[in-house]
């Protein structure tokens, strides 16, 4: 009866040890994957909202003056809007996004091919983007810029 019992204690050893090992080894890395696949959560959020406010600034670049567009996005953290009159990009800048090799991306941008200047906010810029859901209203007076406005 006793060498029963030793056999019994050994497994039952063996599979705390093995239990011991395994959660070491596939909780840091259940964990990492979690937080990559948030990153890219982010990062693909964002992309789509610039690309929905460009596509939209399109649109109205499209329709002419005295034009306007209103479009629901999506900001999944809380952010800056800002446009490049320069490259003529609208960006929206990425705060604690890294990949596994280390690198950021600041910024997320989408290309809004038009050579009307684009004020947003008035200011130049929509520093209050919280994360949610807001309504982003696209207009194009006559003889003034194409504006872009968070409601």
């Amino acid at each position: 009866m006793d060498s029963k019992g030793q056999v019994s204690a050994e497994y039952l050893f063996l599979i705390l040890i093995f239990l011991i090992i395994l959660s070491t080894v596939t909780v840091p890395m259940a964990a990492n994957s979690i937080t990559a696949s948030q990153q890219v959560s982010v990062t693909s959020d964002s992309e789509t909202a610039v690309s929905t406010i460009a596509n939209a600034v399109n649109l109205v670049y499209a329709n002419g003056p005295s034009s306007e567009r209103t479009v629901n996005v999506y900001i999944p953290q809380s952010t800056t809007l800002t446009y490049d009159n320069i490259n003529n990009q609208l960006d929206l800048n990425l705060t604690g996004v890294s990949y596994t090799n280390g690198t950021q991306k600041a910024t997320v941008n989408a290309s809004v091919p038009t050579n009307i200047p684009i004020t947003i906010n008035g200011n130049g810029s929509i520093s209050n983007a919280n994360t949610k859901w807001h309504t982003f209203t696209i207009t194009w007076p006559v003889g003034s810029t194409i504006t872009i406005n968070i409601n």
